[in-house]
């Protein structure tokens, strides 16, 4: 399986930390990075590399507005 290192990012650009993990695709390795995002809360967004190969850079999702529902 290949190897993807995750990094929870702060929003200076500065990554604290990474986990390196092994996930058999792309899509897999991309939810535990959302998964690793929700457990640092002061990172903005993650950055996930397999490799030399930028896989994504996500953000945070907004929590929806109580307001305008």
């Amino acid at each position: 399986m290949p190897l993807y290192t995750i990094y929870p990012t702060k929003p200076d650009g500065v990554a604290a930390t990474f986990e390196a993990m092994s996930c058999p695709t792309d899509k897999i390795a991309i939810a535990e990075a959302l998964l690793l995002l929700s457990e640092h809360p002061t990172a903005s967004h993650v950055v996930v590399w397999q490799g030399l190969r930028k896989v994504v850079s996500c953000g945070r999702v907004a929590e929806p507005d109580p307001w305008l529902a």
